[in-house]
């Protein structure tokens, strides 16, 4: 195959990271890769070097030049399958569609009901869109419930592949022993839909613990000013810190007892893998596909996406740790087995070759 995808992202984030993943991937298959991303961004480093990487302005979703350089590269590789992964990418993909002989297939990686009320969106899924990936089964079925979907939509041109994770190039982390002050840690985007605001009201409503804590928060993005508000607000100072981004996360994990991903939204977060790659106990919500892979009290903690809830689980946790020593080892065994980067490629591989005639 010979693929082309577009990526106008200005930061990293899990959307990116998928990507690199699953180019990287096809890539190994001997498949020809052209992303074509924004111009002056450096977050693509973990590419392979077999990807050819074009870049372009991404100004806008009517930008000439940026539809120009996707039309070329194209018509010049006389490429199969456009693969488009952010909502300008979306718009720009329909675009070049409507005048190129090219399967054009678009990545969902959470939840988004906002595709209800955004017209623009609706239509081009509609007309200009011939299969959508999504990494969750809740996902699909969430989309085969809306009407614009179901009507022009096969339901097995809508494909679910779990997300996978290149565990022969992490490493495993040494184990540590239980401390007297619990070391709690989440990573990800400081968005709403990250649900970090939820876990900063859980723990302000827990005043019974048997155990001292401290939280950890990495990451960057649009929420940090009201995060810090918040945790002034709780006067939970002493407790949470918001420490910046990291960009090694496993890493990161390895040095907490408690990894704790409290979503509103999500598909299935990169962050639960990272964290039973690094053998540690998880907290998750119920959001996105979650529950689909999550074994409830053996391999994680399962929650709603409310504060009351999480409070709940926090509280059964820290005041009985013990109980869940296993769970890290657990998790990281059912990604070994499960979750390889491999089983995603070879998934991913077939889907796409599907909508080739």
């Amino acid at each position: 195959m010979n693929i082309v995808a577009l990526n106008s992202s200005k930061n990293w984030g899990g959307n990116e990271r998928w990507l690199t993943t699953a180019l990287n991937g096809l890539s190994s298959k001997g498949h020809q890769i052209y992303l074509i991303k924004r111009h002056n961004t450096d977050h693509w480093n973990s590419l392979s070097a077999s990807i050819n990487v074009i870049e372009a302005p991404f100004t806008n979703e009517l930008s000439i030049k940026t539809k120009a350089i996707i039309r070329n590269t194209i018509k010049e590789r006389n490429s199969d399958i456009l693969l488009s992964t952010k909502r300008k990418d979306y718009v720009l993909g329909a675009q070049i569609k409507n005048k190129n002989n090219i399967s054009h297939i678009m990545r969902l990686g959470i939840s988004r009901p906002i595709l209800k009320r955004d017209v623009i969106q609706r239509y081009v899924i509609s007309k200009k869109v011939d299969g959508i990936i999504v990494n969750a089964q809740s996902l699909k079925s969430e989309l085969l419930n809306y009407s614009f979907i179901k009507s022009n939509f096969n339901p097995d041109d809508i494909g679910c592949i779990y997300n996978g994770y290149d565990i022969t190039n992490s490493k495993t982390p040494r184990s540590k022993k239980i401390r007297s002050t619990l070391l709690i840690r989440s990573a990800g985007r400081l968005t709403i839909h990250k649900g970090y605001d939820i876990l900063l009201s859980a723990l302000d409503s827990i005043n019974d613990l048997q155990t001292k804590y401290t939280l950890e928060i990495a990451g960057e993005g649009p929420e940090e000013k009201r995060l810090k508000a918040l945790i002034n607000n709780y006067n939970l100072e002493s407790h949470c810190k918001l420490v910046g981004e990291k960009k090694d996360v496993v890493s990161f994990f390895s040095g907490a007892d408690l990894v704790v991903i409290p979503s509103r939204s999500e598909g299935i977060p990169n962050t639960l893998f990272e964290a039973w790659m690094a053998k540690k106990p998880v907290i998750a919500t119920t959001a996105g596909g979650t529950s689909e892979v999550v074994d409830n009290m053996k391999d994680g903690i399962i929650c709603e996406p409310n504060s009351e809830n999480l409070m709940n689980v926090l509280k059964n946790y820290l005041n009985n740790r013990s109980d869940f020593k296993e769970m890290g080892l657990n998790g990281y065994n059912k990604l070994v087995q499960s979750f390889s980067m491999d089983k995603m490629t070879r998934n991913l591989e077939q889907y796409l070759m599907g909508f080739i005639d």
